[in-house]
């Protein structure tokens, strides 16, 4: 692993009662390409650990820095080391999945679906996971304001399609588990269009809406992880139980589909 990625990487190993080789999970935390939500870093991957996955919280680059493809490239290498790197862990290499929230889902989105990129030179298929939790994450970018998406893409708005991850799905695309909830419009709407996108090509989807909560819920437990970064004002978390339930299904979605695979 490059000095650089190992930088970027904070790595909280599964719970000591799991033992033998354990699911990982690269975890993409929300932000809006500004900022990494702590809570949907380090508080989601402390609960993938208690459930007995390895997690390790990616502090991707920003699109406003380093320019794409730079943010894929750099978590194309961060799913790689959980398979093949240097970790001191015990990894089921088949198990190794992405957890993404919000514009981490947008990131997670394209490594799942294995987007090959125009912008790219690729000699080979990029890694994929081999499954991807997708929380209130962005599938299409034509169904964001084009602020947002300018944002998103620093400018390159010639890019929309092409890092719409709904675009690349396939049937053979790994297994999403998908949720959002009816408060949060966009969300919403991004979690619906990954639905009708995999009953398309028959790609397999578990979907959770939950009628209670705003965007960037994360556990939806009302905990922070840490203060919001400096220039940010983000409302204070909100605890939405009934919402908070969606840790409870994927659970069962990960005994389902990966520990029983």
């Amino acid at each position: 692993m490059s000095a650089d990625l190992a930088s970027q990487l904070h790595v909280v190993p599964a719970a000591p009662s799991f033992g033998g080789a354990r699911p990982a999970v690269l975890v993409l935390p929300g932000g809006g390409y500004r900022f990494h939500a702590s809570h949907e870093g380090e508080g989601v991957a402390r609960w993938l650990s208690s459930v007995g996955c390895h997690a390790a919280v990616l502090h991707y680059p920003f699109p406003s820095e380093s320019p794409w493809p730079a943010p894929l490239v750099t978590a194309r290498e961060a799913l790689e080391w959980w398979r093949t790197g240097d970790h001191g862990l015990a990894v089921d290499a088949r198990a190794v999945g992405v957890f993404g929230a919000s514009s981490g889902g947008h990131l997670a989105g394209l490594l799942a679906t294995g987007a090959v990129l125009g912008l790219l030179e690729e000699a080979s298929s990029p890694p994929r996971p081999d499954f991807a939790v997708l929380a209130y994450s962005v599938a299409d970018l034509a169904l964001l304001p084009d602020v947002a998406v300018s944002a998103m893409l620093g400018g390159r708005m010639e890019l929309r399609a092409e890092l719409s991850p709904v675009t690349h799905l396939a049937a053979d695309t790994c297994p999403l588990f998908v949720w959002a909830t009816m408060e949060d419009p966009p969300g919403l709407t991004n979690a619906l269009r990954w639905a009708e996108a995999a009953q398309g090509v028959g790609a397999s989807l578990e979907l959770h809406v939950y009628p209670e909560g705003r965007h960037g819920l994360g556990l939806a437990d009302g905990v922070s992880w840490g203060d919001p970064p400096p220039g940010e004002r983000m409302p204070p978390l909100a605890s939405v139980p009934h919402t908070a339930t969606w840790t409870d299904a994927c659970r069962r979605w990960l005994q389902d589909v990966v520990l029983a695979g």
